[in-house]
């Protein structure tokens, strides 16, 4: 007997935990694949600022960087790359900057519901497969009385798999759930002490020689910039 076929004789509740399980390892893997590229390039970054900070990189090399990062369509590129555009002040590069932050910061949430509502579904599920099950034994003996205990005992068994097989699902999507959150949560402080750092790099950034990138100020950028006090981009939860 196969793992598959073992599992469904949990009852007509695993068709709807086997699909789950297999969304939350594909989110899972998207997820990680995704976040790791994100987090690597965004320490990439705040590496290189930090060496500029204390004098060890060139400010030509550091717009190379930001450029780059840009490019490869990172988010701390689209964020940081603000700081190249000669034609903003500085104080609305602050509001800029923080309302870039906040439109780019869903993008590394996409997706994490899906393991969020695993976590909190896939056990009730399976308990409530378990219900089925019992109550189909416990008719099985207001039918044939206890003259069958094989058929009793083997249906509370069975019954029990639905349990065990959303308590699983829930374990490793909440084992996940958290390492992401923490990739997330390292992004976005890497991202906001990135920016710290370029504020003041700011001066020696924008007096460099190398070609300007254009940037697009969006609506929801303009209206931050419309603000007297910033903010910090990112508030760690």
């Amino acid at each position: 007997m196969n793992v598959l076929s073992y599992l469904m004789r949990g009852g007509p509740i695993m068709y709807i935990l086997i699909p789950m399980s297999g969304v939350a390892l594909a989110v899972i893997l998207e997820r990680y694949l995704y976040l790791r590229r994100e987090k690597n390039g965004t320490m990439a970054i705040l590496s290189v600022l930090r060496n500029g900070a204390l004098g060890k990189k060139e400010m030509p090399e550091i717009r190379k960087l930001l450029e780059k990062a840009n490019g490869s369509h990172l988010i701390i590129g689209k964020i940081l790359s603000l700081f190249l555009d000669r034609r903003l002040s500085e104080g609305d590069l602050e509001h800029l900057v923080e309302a870039e932050a906040l439109l780019e910061e869903k993008r590394l949430k996409e997706r994490m519901w899906v393991l969020d509502t695993t976590v909190t579904m896939a056990p009730l599920l399976g308990l409530l497969g378990t219900i089925m099950g019992i109550i189909a034994s416990f008719h099985v003996m207001s039918v044939s009385g206890l003259g069958k205990p094989a058929q009793i005992t083997g249906g509370v068994a069975e019954a029990l798999i639905a349990t065990a097989t959303g308590l699983v699902i829930a374990i490793v999507s909440l084992g996940f759930y958290n390492h992401l959150n923490t990739t997330i949560r390292e992004i976005r402080n890497a991202i906001e002490s990135s920016a710290r750092l370029l504020f003041h790099l700011q001066d020696h950034l924008t007096n460099s020689p190398s070609g300007q990138i254009p940037v697009a100020t969006s609506p929801v950028g303009e209206s931050f910039a419309s603000k007297s006090q910033p903010h910090p981009a990112f508030n760690a939860p």
